[in-house]
């Protein structure tokens, strides 16, 4: 049979026409329609033949097609029951025996249930605003069981995971993925690359999960500290630890022993800077 084209502009509506799909905008329904993107995944994703890829949000299989040619098997997960019958179908009429289809929200499904047994998964996905937090949170649960994840999501959203201290982007979500990864934006990948068109540009982002950088106790601090530093952007870091311990005494101490001026801003601190300052908080706790 000749192999199809999910790149096709063609293709893709004459499946949503005969499957009676229209795309959902809550589901972040975009489809790729640029080739040259999906190959920059795959580069991103640096695969090799015995891989297991796990595909969050596979669509109408733009790249699940060309991850089964690169791995040894291909775990796809869709919410959309609709689009898994049209990939369903895709896969059986192109006879591909290597991609494991699953119809469920990914979030419902710890990462361990979802890998089938596998040991190990390089994630790629193409998702919505919406979810890229609580997806995050999700997937780096379970970090030991995923080398590398290769995300394509809106241009903002990519900009807030990889941003650098002192800039607009940089709060407690780039603090979340930089603890738990290595972030690095790979570039931008222009709204004509998809159909329907979204109204704003994507990006794509590798992060390479690395062990915890703190003990569970200072951890927690860590992110306790985080989101009060930048729940109160606008305040002293001594003001948001103020309030966060009912004591403005025990905040200024914690920040002295970290050696962080008692002036700073919760934007103005490192990821170092922020580690330092969770193993003084249980020190001074512990006290």
């Amino acid at each position: 049979m000749e192999p199809v084209n999910p790149f096709s502009l063609r293709q893709i509506r004459a499946w949503l026409q005969e499957y009676h799909v229209r795309p959902s905008k809550g589901w972040g329904q975009n489809f790729l329609t640029d080739r040259r993107v999906a190959m920059r995944v795959l580069e991103a994703a640096e695969l090799q033949p015995d891989d297991v890829a796990l595909e969050i949000g596979p669509g109408l299989g733009a790249l699940t097609l060309l991850l089964a040619e690169r791995v040894r098997q291909v775990i796809a997960v869709e919410v959309d029951a609709r689009l898994v019958a049209i990939l369903q179908g895709v896969i059986e009429a192109q006879g591909i025996g290597n991609i494991t289809l699953i119809q469920a929200n990914v979030l419902s499904q710890p990462v361990p249930e979802l890998l089938r047994g596998e040991a190990q998964a390089t994630v790629v996905a193409n998702i919505p605003y919406s979810i890229t937090s609580p997806l995050l949170e999700h997937l780096l649960r379970h970090k030991a069981y995923i080398p590398r994840i290769v995300l394509t999501v809106q241009k903002e959203v990519a900009e807030r995971l990889t941003a650098k201290p002192s800039t607009p982007a940089y709060g407690a979500l780039s603090l979340f993925v930089q603890y738990h990864c290595e972030a690095e934006y790979l570039g931008r990948v222009p709204n004509t690359a998809f159909y329907p068109q979204p109204e704003v540009d994507s990006a794509i982002v590798r992060l390479t999960p690395v062990p915890d950088r703190l003990p569970p106790d200072a951890q927690k601090w860590f992110f306790r500290l985080t989101r009060a530093g930048f729940g109160k952007r606008r305040k002293t870091l001594r003001n948001a630890l103020t309030a966060l311990f009912d004591d403005a005494d025990r905040a200024s101490a914690i920040l002295r022993r970290a050696n962080i001026p008692i002036s700073a801003r919760a934007e103005d601190l490192s990821l170092q800077q922020w580690l330092e300052l969770a193993r003084e908080t249980v020190q001074t706790v512990q006290e």
